[in-house]
């Protein structure tokens, strides 16, 4: 086979790794953006199959470790809260700041707030995040209540969020809704490189699949904003089923929808906000974790990952770079039929469509998350560092070894969990 016929080969390639899968890529962005909008402002009247009904009861949960700088927004706007039958329990777990100092502030000025200190370390196979909601769950006797709802010690709420969430759990007769906050930022990292991870988690856990039921396998949800029926927890097993797992929120929604429960994702920037890491070492334990955490230490889908972001992404420079070449060596490409095309001006014109492309979508994902569009024409930086990210979750698969808020880990996480003890029947 000719060199220029190998070109040419190469040159269909690219086209179909670059220009082709980001324009693929953005309409399944939109499309899946569409079947999260779940959320409406204002939630309107409490409705179950069409009738009026009265506010269920809702025990909402906020694990905390050396959150003292944080805990005090995310407490008061629990108390915040327009929804009429809820009670706030904050769980001071092993801190070694002020976290358990304000949280009992927070308490003795308000009555609405229960608080637990947990100063017992998780025992082995357990993480501490598991190993504290479990233990909350039982000395409150939470699940007496009809929903529960937990949510991360670095996440704000909106007034109205739980009153919309609920309209939509009882309306469409949901088991699970988890929302996506809106992602704050005060640094470049954190801008250019946390909606980025956040991106690339959603496409390689196919989060918008979650709401289709006609994918029993797929499913997802984020801890930061989980709420759940009792009922539904209970059948499950609750926290102690998926104690020895780093994202036990998605193994969650998992265990629930492959039994008949219905859990789902929605869009949650207009109703909260978070803050997820306040640096770059941060970020890259926490995106870490989470890349390594989300099936169960596999690799795969983070290999899948890598080979996303060079073959897809990055050929782009490279394509664009080839073609600033071929100018100064002009060539002529066979492609059949006795018909050439100008080399040069094939590639660099594939390239600027491949760029235009990915630098559109990716502006769209982090307008998405509530930071600057501009932040997509730093991709050569963010997903050199994204890139990092992927290894260090790597070196975890191969390591099993996890490190996060002061805790080490050393356990490996179970293939399965096994079926949840009581799967939905009808």
């Amino acid at each position: 086979m000719s060199p220029d016929r190998i070109e040419f080969i190469l040159l269909c390639v690219y086209l179909a790794l670059g220009p082709q899968a980001w324009a693929l890529y953005g309409f399944l962005m939109y499309a899946g953006r569409r079947k999260m909008l779940l959320l409406k402002r204002p939630p309107g009247p409490l409705t179950y199959e069409g009738q009026p009904v009265a506010p269920p009861s809702v025990s909402l949960l906020i694990p905390a470790k050396d959150e003292g700088e944080r805990i005090r927004a995310c407490v008061q706007s629990a108390l915040d809260q327009d929804y009429p039958n809820l009670t706030v329990i904050a769980i001071n777990d092993r801190s070694t700041d002020n976290t358990g100092d304000v949280m009992d502030q927070m308490a003795a000025a308000d009555p609405r707030l229960k608080v637990l200190h947990n100063q017992t370390p998780p025992a082995p196979g357990w993480t501490g995040k598991n190993n504290v909601l479990h233990q909350g769950v039982l000395q409150t006797r939470a699940d007496k209540a009809d929903w529960l709802l937990f949510v991360d010690s670095d996440v704000v709420l909106e007034k109205d969020v739980l009153s919309a969430s609920m309209a939509v759990v009882l309306r469409k007769k949901f088991d699970l809704l988890s929302l996506l906050p809106r992602l704050e930022s005060y640094s470049l990292w954190e801008s250019v490189l946390v909606p980025l991870a956040a991106s690339a988690a959603s496409s390689m856990y196919l989060v918008p699949l979650t709401n289709n039921h006609l994918m029993p396998n797929t499913a997802f949800a984020n801890g930061q904003f989980l709420l759940v029926s009792s009922k539904a927890y209970r059948a499950f097993g609750g926290h102690e089923t998926v104690r020895d797992r780093y994202c036990e929120d998605v193994e969650i929604a998992r265990l629930l929808k492959t039994t008949g429960w219905k859990p789902r994702v929605a869009w949650g920037n207009e109703f909260c906000r978070v803050r997820m890491y306040n640096s770059l070492a941060n970020i890259f334990k926490g995106w870490g974790r989470i890349f390594y955490a989300g099936r169960a230490g596999s690799p795969w889908r983070v290999l899948a990952a890598v080979a996303f972001v060079i073959l897809c992404c990055f050929t782009a420079y490279a394509a664009l770079g080839w073609g600033l070449y071929r100018l100064a060596e002009p060539k002529t490409l066979p492609i059949g039929f006795g018909l050439y095309t100008n080399a040069a001006a094939a590639w660099t014109c594939a390239s600027v469509m491949h760029l235009f492309f990915m630098t559109y979508f990716l502006g769209v994902l982090y307008k998405w998350s509530g930071n600057p569009r501009r932040n997509a024409l730093l991709f050569p930086l963010g997903g050199a560092l994204l890139l990092a990210i992927f290894l260090k979750a790597l070196k975890m698969c191969v390591t099993k070894k996890v490190e996060w808020r002061g805790t080490s880990y050393s356990h490996a996480m179970a293939a399965t969990l096994g079926t949840p003890a009581h799967p939905k029947v009808g």
